[in-house]
């Protein structure tokens, strides 16, 4: 028995695949999810009747391909919440240090090699510079912004500045009394 190649259903089958290919994409290293729908769709539409396509390997196949569609998803969504966190990180960074404007200021100048202050200096902030690592103008001189390390008029820190034998310092730095005093002599 011969088989026409001219018949109608020949032609159409060839039409058919002649206008997927016209309109097929030129990546050929990924597939979405609209090419495997398609595919799926081509898999059953010309399985052999006598042999049908098993069911678990359909399921395992769009269970794959769902499980991908999230995971892409999910990347999507981190990439965009990290260029938000980074947006939100500058536009803190920038609030920050123009807010330093016509404040006082004391700034590391030299550090010891453990990498603790050995000279500071108090200024007015009197620039901001954003461009790459911003950093401030203190009367002129330019300094990171990691540098600062007061803002306005700190008191120093006595370094005997514990409390000892029921003595506390209150929030003025006076000493207070919070030895217990209750009446024993009843």
């Amino acid at each position: 028995m011969a088989v026409d190649l001219n018949s109608d259903v020949a032609s159409g089958l060839y039409d058919a695949a002649l206008a997927t290919q016209t309109t097929a994409k030129s990546d050929k290293t990924t597939l979405s999810t609209e090419d495997f729908w398609t595919l799926i769709a081509a898999e059953l539409k010309y399985q052999d009747m006598s042999n049908p396509m098993d069911n678990a390997a359909m399921m395992e196949q769009i269970t794959q391909m769902s499980s991908m569609s999230t995971m892409n998803s999910m990347a999507t969504a981190i990439s965009n919440f990290s260029t938000v966190i980074n947006n939100l990180s500058s536009v803190t960074l920038t609030t920050y240090s123009t807010g330093l404007l016509g404040r006082e200021v004391t700034v590391v100048t030299k550090t010891d090699k453990d990498g603790k202050p050995t000279e500071t200096i108090k200024g007015i902030v009197t620039g901001v510079d954003l461009t790459g690592a911003t950093s401030v103008y203190v009367d002129g001189k330019k300094y990171e912004l990691a540098n600062i390390m007061a803002v306005g008029d700190v008191p120093g820190i006595d370094k005997d500045d514990t409390a000892t034998d029921g003595d506390e310092k209150d929030e003025s730095g006076e000493s207070t009394d919070t030895t217990d005093k209750t009446d024993t002599d009843n």
